[in-house]
C-alpha cells in the first residue's frame, strides 16, 4: 500500500494521475480545453522520504534535455539531470525532502512576480477581473507622451517569458526613461497561470489570438491591453513567450518578426541586445531569429492577430515583437532562472540604448 501522495493542488498544477503501481507513478498532462497536444505539467509528491519513485508518461514526450524541474518550495527550480528520459523519470527522496514538486519547466508564479514587485517597489495595481473573477495585476510607471508595453504569459505555461519579463522590469524601473510611460501585464492568461493550464490553442482561440482588428476582444485581460494601446502612443511593445517543447528555435532564443516593413527594426533590435549581453545571461543571437512568414515549416505568418500584430498596427508604433525563450536551451546555453532575469536586463539595456538611437 502505497503511503506517499501526488498532486496537483496547488498554483500552476497539472497532470492526470492515471494510476499509481507500488512504486511507479502513471501520469500525463491534463489538456483541458487545449486543442491538439501540448506538454506542460506540474506535480508535488508528499510523503516519499526514502524511496525511489518513478514517473512514467506512457510513451509521451513530456520530459526535457536535462529531465524535469525540480523545486522544494515552488521559487527555486534547478533540472533533476540528463539521465531522465523523455518519457519517464526516476526520483530518490532524502530523508528530510517531505515535499518536492516537480514540473515540465521552471514555473513563475503570481506570488513570486509579487514578492519582487514588493522587493523593487514596484507599483502593483488591478487591471480587471479574470473571467474567474481574480484580480489581474499590473503595473504601470513613468510619465510621458510615449508609452511601451511589456507583457507575458499570454498561454499560461510559458514561464521562461516571466523570468525575462522581471530582468527588464528590474532594468527599466530602476533607470526611468524620460518622458516615456512602462505599462505591463505579467500574466495576460491570469486565470490559467493559478489553474496550471496549458493555455496554448485554447478554445475558441488563446488570448493571443485575440487581437483580431474587426472583433471584440473575449478575455477581460486582452480588452484592457487593447483599451491601453488604442488609446495611448504605444511606440513599442514587447511579448514574452516560450515555444514549442524541444528542437530547431525552440532551443533557442529568438525575436520573432512579424512585418516586412520593420525588418530593419528588428534587425537592429537584435544586433543592439547582442551587444548588451552579459556572460552570465541566456543567450540570443540575432542569426537565429525568425523572418517574417519563416521559421521551421513557415509558421511565422505576419497576418496573425497576435498582441506584436495589434500594437504594429497603431501609426506612431516603432516596434513591437514577440522574444521566445528556449524552456531548456542547448547545452552550451541551458535555461536557468538568472540566465533568464540577467537576458532581460540586458533586453532592457537594449530598448534604452534602441530609443537613444532614435531619438
Amino acid at each position: 500500500m502505497k503511503d506517499f501522495a501526488v498532486s496537483t493542488n496547488f498554483p500552476g498544477g497539472n497532470a492526470i494521475i492515471k494510476k499509481i503501481e507500488g512504486n511507479t507513478v502513471f501520469l500525463d498532462s491534463d489538456l483541458r480545453d487545449t486543442v491538439g497536444d501540448w506538454f506542460y505539467w506540474a506535480i508535488c509528491v508528499e510523503g516519499a522520504q526514502g524511496k525511489t519513485l518513478s514517473f512514467d508518461f506512457g510513451g509521451e514526450i513530456r520530459v526535457g534535455y536535462y529531465g524535469p524541474a525540480v523545486s522544494y518550495d515552488l521559487k527555486h527550480w534547478k533540472w533533476l539531470g540528463k539521465d531522465s528520459e523523455a518519457s519517464k523519470f526516476t526520483y530518490t527522496f532524502t530523508e528530510d525532502e517531505t515535499k518536492v514538486y516537480f514540473a515540465h519547466n521552471m514555473i513563475y508564479s503570481e506570488k513570486m512576480f509579487l514578492e519582487f514587485a514588493e522587493k523593487k517597489h514596484l507599483p502593483v495595481k488591478i487591471l480587471c477581473q479574470s473571467k474567474k473573477k481574480r484580480d489581474v495585476p499590473y503595473v504601470i510607471f513613468g510619465e510621458g507622451k510615449k508609452s511601451i508595453v511589456l507583457t507575458a504569459r499570454h498561454h499560461a505555461c510559458e514561464s521562461t517569458g516571466s523570468y525575462v519579463l522581471e530582468g527588464v522590469l528590474d532594468r527599466l524601473y530602476t533607470s526611468p526613461l524620460n518622458d516615456i510611460q512602462v505599462f505591463c501585464v505579467p500574466f495576460v492568461d491570469f486565470d490559467g497561470v493559478i489553474d496550471g493550464d496549458q493555455g496554448k490553442n485554447r478554445t475558441p482561440y488563446d488570448h493571443n489570438r485575440d487581437y483580431a482588428q474587426d472583433k471584440k476582444a473575449i478575455y477581460p485581460e486582452t480588452a484592457k491591453i487593447r483599451e491601453y494601446i488604442d488609446t495611448h502612443s504605444v511606440f513599442m511593445g514587447f511579448d514574452f513567450h516560450s515555444p514549442w517543447h524541444t528542437g530547431n528555435e525552440a532551443d533557442l532564443v529568438c525575436i520573432i518578426q512579424k512585418s516586412i516593413k520593420k525588418r530593419e527594426c528588428f534587425i537592429k533590435f537584435g544586433e543592439l541586445l547582442d551587444k548588451k549581453l552579459t556572460k552570465k545571461a541566456l543567450q540570443h543571437n540575432k542569426e537565429n531569429d525568425i523572418p517574417p512568414n519563416g521559421g521551421t515549416s513557415n509558421w511565422n505568418r505576419t497576418g496573425t492577430p497576435t498582441f506584436a500584430v495589434y500594437a504594429m498596427n497603431k501609426p506612431e508604433n516603432e516596434i513591437a515583437f514577440t522574444l521566445e525563450t528556449c524552456y531548456f536551451g542547448r547545452p552550451d546555453n541551458i535555461f536557468t532562472q538568472e540566465g533568464a532575469r540577467e537576458l532581460g536586463r540586458c533586453f532592457a539595456d537594449a530598448i534604452i540604448e534602441y530609443i537613444h538611437m532614435r531619438s
